[in-house]
């Protein structure tokens, strides 16, 4: 099972007069799965997602051009 992690980012400029914030998603991928995702490191990736039914389907692709 994979978790999603959910958090708001402040980043402060000037010496604290200006706070932008942002939202950011974490996917949090459990160990076994770490191997085979391994060669994904380093890639640009792409991500499109859909749902059916009950669940969600997210599919990662490469977007670096060969």
């Amino acid at each position: 099972m994979v978790r999603l992690q959910f958090r708001i980012v402040k980043k402060f400029y000037k010496k604290g007069l200006r706070v932008y914030t942002n939202e950011e998603v974490t996917l949090n991928f459990p160990k076994d799965l770490h191997e085979l995702l391994r060669f994904l490191r380093d890639k640009k990736l792409g991500i499109k997602g859909y749902k059916e039914g009950k669940k969600i389907h997210l599919i990662l692709s490469d977007r670096e051009d060969p």
